[in-house]
């Protein structure tokens, strides 16, 4: 097959699609399939749609692209991987966009049974074809090989990391444990590290900041401790706790969003009430939980196979009824109307960049 998928591939540290995007070149192009990331092809049989927004630096085309090629490639297949929303940063436009993107998906994964119970609940309908998949980590990278041991009577050192400096990703728990280590009995139990981004003005006493990391750096980061801490609210799918644990370290997560689903066999969770009494808890139980965390079955290898069979399924089903192409004349109006659409949309954009100040 000819897959593409609608992501630049940008190295380094950065957000957790682009993480997964990676990941599943990868594995599609082990599998023999030709993947590109543009729509640059004649025969695309199936497009992987990470988000719809073209303007996202992530994103190498977006919806509107993707719906001009269907119409002139009809039997081109569109998944649809939802993850994320408005919630976990408290816009008002990304589940609308999602939505009426989500229109021309032939299947739609969602990365955790809570972001579909949202969608749900804002309109998508669960009896078209759709999925959950779990987000899974790279194994050759996020493993539990190496990590640090504890002994008694040393510090259990905490960790986080995040691409992201939005304070929806925890900060006021994060600040609230840099609070509690100025003082006992927390000063001589834990030690705190945030690898990543933090808030503009935050100043943290008592926590040692990193810079952000990514790949075999950041894993060696990550095992370097022994807890991972996360309070981010309504995350459909964080890349950094499934990270965190896949490292062998044992979660301390926030009862919010998808965390309890992906995070509860491995740790201890916490409401905004309980936080000091669950740190403490997580003291006794981190004997024990270190254990149990090394079954988190959350690899990329486990999460590439599922799309795999969806695909495959796809394809096939698509090969026994392909649709109608359309004629030269059809084929010809559709390119004029596509053209003419991108060049209003570019002078839009334009205009908008040049006079956007003038607001």
């Amino acid at each position: 097959m000819i897959i593409s998928i609608n992501a630049r591939m940008i190295e380094g540290p950065w957000g957790g699609a682009n993480q997964v995007a990676k990941t599943l070149y990868k594995h599609f192009s082990q599998k023999g399939h030709t993947v590109i990331t543009s729509l640059k092809s004649k025969k695309i049989d199936l497009i992987l749609m990470i988000h719809p927004n073209r303007h996202l630096r992530v994103c190498s085309y977006g919806i509107e692209d993707i719906q001009s090629y269907i119409a002139l490639h009809p039997n081109t297949l569109l998944v649809h991987r939802v993850n994320t929303c408005d919630e976990p940063r408290g816009t008002n436009f990304e589940n609308k966009m999602l939505l009426d993107a989500n229109r021309l998906a032939d299947y739609t994964v969602f990365v955790s049974e809570y972001l579909k119970g949202l969608f749900a609940k804002k309109g998508f309908d669960v009896n078209r074809p759709n999925s959950v998949i779990l987000t899974g980590a790279e194994e050759k990278v996020f493993n539990p090989g190496g990590r640090a041991d504890w002994r008694q009577g040393e510090k259990l050192r905490i960790v986080t990391h995040h691409w992201s400096s939005n304070f929806m990703k925890g900060y006021d728990i994060y600040e609230r444990l840099d609070l509690l280590l100025s003082s006992e009995p927390y000063r001589s139990l834990f030690e705190f590290t945030i690898i990543g981004n933090v808030p503009t003005g935050m100043n943290f006493k008592n926590t040692r900041i990193v810079k952000p990391l990514a790949g075999l750096e950041l894993a060696q980061a990550i095992k370097q401790n022994h807890i991972y801490l996360s309070a981010a609210r309504n995350e459909p799918a964080g890349n950094h706790y499934i990270e965190g644990m896949r490292c062998g370290l044992p979660a301390v997560f926030l009862d919010s969003g998808s965390l309890p689903e992906y995070c509860a066999p491995y740790g201890i969770e916490f409401n905004l009430i309980n936080f000091e009494e669950k740190l403490l808890e997580m003291k006794d139980a981190y004997p024990l939980l270190k254990e149990k965390v090394l079954e988190c079955p959350y690899t990329g290898s486990k999460m590439s196979g599922q799309y795999d069979s969806i695909v495959n399924a796809l394809f096939e089903q698509r090969q026994q009824n392909p649709l109608a192409e359309p004629g030269m004349l059809s084929a010809l109006k559709q390119r004029l109307i596509t053209d003419t659409g991108t060049r209003i949309m570019r002078g839009v954009e334009l205009f908008k960049k040049a006079y956007g100040h003038l607001k």
